[in-house]
């Protein structure tokens, strides 16, 4: 279950969105200040969404204490007419933002869309190596096997770069569908299935069996 903090003095846009947020699947703490949040643990974090307009210091200088540790996905909230606020938010370090008034199924889906780059891009700033003979270059999007380049299509680099990440798991449709779509399976959609398949035709020439089909239950990939 991801966890997040919600930074707003307004307890009613707390609690609004503490009960929505806890009813979408997630955990939430809730903070009235950016000095209350500052002093948390941001390991225990997956994302924060954070008011520019605190009392204190504000949302902007949060940002900027924050960069200095930590790598937390940021949501700002903004006044809807405040570009400056915008501008300098997304460059202290803020992953997107949102004016106020919002509508909490849009933030919903920022939520997931940001979680699901910062899943994907996790080890971005190196090329990390699966197993001996993988290796995958999140900056370039690239991926090779026993020196063989791979030619994927994005789609098929995002599978890959999950697998990899749950090397040896049994990963289920639901739980891929969730990461690259935000969103379950649907009983009759066989875009992983397809993806699945275009993969493993493009491992083939370098590996085989790598990515095993676990009836009832995923997929899984093995390589050693």
């Amino acid at each position: 279950m991801n966890k997040l903090a919600i930074i707003d003095d307004d307890l009613e846009i707390r609690q609004l969105l503490s009960q929505y947020l806890s009813q979408q699947g997630f955990e939430v703490i809730a903070y009235a200040d950016g000095e209350s949040f500052l002093h948390a643990d941001m390991s225990q974090f997956d994302l924060a969404v954070l008011d520019i307009g605190l009392p204190g210091m504000d949302g902007l200088d949060v940002c900027r204490n924050l960069r200095q540790t930590s790598s937390l996905p940021v949501i700002m909230l903004t006044a809807a007419s405040d570009d400056l606020d915008r501008i300098l938010g997304l460059e202290l370090g803020a992953d997107d933002y949102m004016g106020k008034p919002f509508n909490p199924r849009e933030l919903l889906a920022r939520i997931k869309a940001l979680l699901r780059r910062s899943q994907v891009q996790a080890l971005s700033q190196e090329s990390v190596s699966a197993a001996p003979k993988l290796h995958i270059n999140s900056l370039k999007r690239s991926a090779s096997f026993a020196g063989t380049t791979l030619a994927l299509t994005g789609a098929e680099f995002d599978l890959l770069k999950l697998l990899y990440q749950h090397h040896g798991e049994v990963l289920s449709r639901d739980a891929i569908c969730q990461v690259l779509h935000s969103r379950n399976a649907q009983p009759f959609d066989r875009s992983i299935d397809t993806t699945i398949s275009r993969l493993r035709h493009k491992l083939s020439p370098v590996t085989k069996d790598s990515i095993q089909s676990v009836r009832g239950k995923g997929y899984v990939l093995v390589l050693t």
